[in-house]
């Protein structure tokens, strides 16, 4: 059994576009379920304690990035080149795969006269590569988002049944039904350790794709999470939709 936390990068309005970012992103992190639960809550939960003193703290990348609220403590750059340092080596050892989408909202705007929702994409993406990618591994897998408002739940929910009812061109719906076995919303609030490396992987996704020049020494930690095509290294259009 397989489990796969989802976390997104930016928003995914179309109708105001950051320029300094104009990026969705949503990132899927695959973990063995039982690998999961031994593991990856309690080795999280020993480096919040270790540099904030409790685990009661939720890891957000923006945060961490801008040393807001919870991470005000880290404008000590020596605490914060540690901090930093561990949390890579933490994400680099973990053992899990990577599906992500990537959504440039300018270009989806521009190429298209009545464009999707970037979520709503992009979840229809990591769901039919998450069907190769496990049905390669005669896996089941469990589905967890971290919710957002109630309405834009319900629609993510919609797009589930819809896949797990029609199935698309190469994935029969049977198929789907066999493999994709629960979707659950959590919140936030829930601080669970999954959603947040999720959170920590779709940023340097999102940046890589729009600056890909840019120094994004996160993203070298992650490259080699990605599902790839078997027998190679190949991640582009495996573990990693770029689109449009």
């Amino acid at each position: 059994m397989l489990v796969a936390f989802l976390d997104e990068s930016g928003d995914h309005n179309l109708k105001t576009v950051d320029s300094t970012y104009p990026i969705f992103s949503l990132a899927a992190c695959i973990f063995d379920f039982d690998y999961y639960f031994d593991k990856v809550e309690k080795e999280l939960d020993a480096i919040k304690i270790k540099y904030f003193g409790t685990r009661e703290i939720i890891v957000r990348s923006y945060d961490i990035r801008k040393q807001k609220g919870q991470f005000k403590s880290l404008v000590d750059i020596t605490k914060r080149t540690a901090f930093y340092e561990e949390l890579d080596k933490f994400v680099e050892n973990l053992e899990f795969k990577i599906i992500a989408a990537v959504i440039d909202k300018n270009k989806l705007k521009s190429n298209y006269r009545t464009p999707g929702d970037p979520y709503d994409l992009c979840f229809q993406f990591i769901m039919e590569r998450l069907c190769m990618f496990i049905g390669r591994k005669n896996e089941k897998v469990i589905m967890r988002m971290e919710s957002r408002e109630s309405h834009n739940d319900k629609v993510l929910a919609e797009d589930y049944e819809d896949f797990k009812n029609k199935g698309n061109i190469m994935i029969k719906p049977e198929e789907v039904r066999e493999k994709l076995i629960d979707l659950s919303f959590n919140q936030k609030s829930q601080n669970i350790a999954g959603h947040q490396i999720a959170d920590l992987v779709a940023y340097p996704i999102g940046v890589h794709i729009f600056q890909p020049k840019r120094d994004n020494p996160a993203f070298q930690v992650i490259e080699r999470k990605f599902h790839t095509k078997p027998g190679t290294r190949q991640y582009i259009n495996y573990g990693l939709k770029t689109f449009p």
